[in-house]
Order: structure tokens, then C-alpha cells, then sequence
């Protein structure tokens, strides 16, 4: 606490977890940035190539997903979950770790909308707006948590290069 000239007393001091949190957020913020440009990116791949007739739609969505992955990997690996710069090579390592979060984040988001679809009366909107935020939310878990779990997030005020 810090007392002023007329004696009132304000805290001037954050809780020790406040910059952590600060950097979970900003952490989740990029993560979200990435995701709506892979996102962007896939749907362009993918009505590129199928609505031309250049591939069927399956095809021409099988290249967008994995386009959109080259995406979300690289924003992911070097902004959303940065690390000091000798570590960069670390990429061999959560690669694969994120290959198969996204692999599970498409099944689950193909399994809620079939699931909403055969148990539901309500419309199918509804079902591909739920399975568009709840699969991003437990994606970023895994993507924090295990993909990109060798990242400490600096606290807020500090640069990208203090995160190993």
C-alpha cells in the first residue's frame, strides 16, 4: 500500500498471479487470431477448389484442413506460444502433439454436429455454433497443456523472449 499526502492509502502492488493471468489471456487472445486466420484460410482453400469442380468436396476439404494446419502450426508455434529464440527447434516435438489435437478437435467438432443433428429437434445452426466455440476451447486446453506445454507464458509486461 502506498500512502498519499492526504493519507488515503491505495494498493499499488498486483497479486503475484495477476501477470501470469494477464499472460494466459494474451496467450488465448492469439491463440483466437490464429484460429479465425486458419479458419479463413481453410474455407478459402476449400471453396477454391470445390466450387470450380477442380476436386470433389471431401478432397478439396482434406487439402484446406491440412493447409489451415501449416497455418495454425506455424501462428501457434511462433506467436500464440512463443519461445526464446535458441529453442525455436523445438517445433519437431509439437508437431505431432498438435497434429493430433487438431485431428481430435475435427472429429469432436464432426461428432457434436452428428450427434446434435440425430438427437435434436432444434435447428442445425444452433448445433454448429456450439460445436464452433466448445471444440476451440478444449483445443486451446490441449495446445497449452500438452502440444505447446513447453512454453511458460512471461508475465504481462515482458517481452516474447522471456518465455522458455
Amino acid at each position: 500500500m502506498r500512502e498519499h499526502k492526504g493519507g488515503a492509502k491505495t494498493m499499488t502492488e498486483r497479486p503475484p498471479w495477476f501477470g501470469r493471468a494477464v499472460g494466459e489471456i494474451l496467450a488465448a487472445s492469439r491463440f483466437g487470431i490464429v484460429g479465425l486466420a486458419a479458419t479463413a484460410v481453410h474455407a478459402g482453400v476449400a471453396l477454391g477448389l470445390a466450387m470450380p469442380g477442380i476436386l470433389p468436396p471431401l478432397v478439396a476439404n482434406t487439402i484446406a484442413f491440412l493447409t489451415a494446419f501449416a497455418v495454425s502450426f506455424a501462428g501457434h508455434h511462433f506467436w500464440s506460444f512463443p519461445q526464446a529464440p535458441q529453442a525455436k527447434r523445438r517445433w519437431k516435438a509439437r508437431l505431432p502433439r498438435f497434429f493430433l489435437i487438431a485431428l481430435m478437435g475435427f472429429a469432436a467438432n464432426s461428432g457434436a454436429l452428428a450427434s446434435w443433428l440425430a438427437f435434436t429437434n432444434w435447428p442445425q445452426s444452433v448445433g454448429i455454433l456450439l460445436a464452433i466455440v466448445l471444440v476451440p476451447a478444449v483445443t486451446f486446453l490441449g495446445s497449452r497443456l500438452w502440444a505447446f506445454a513447453d512454453t511458460r507464458i512471461a508475465p504481462a509486461g515482458a517481452n516474447d523472449h522471456d518465455c522458455v
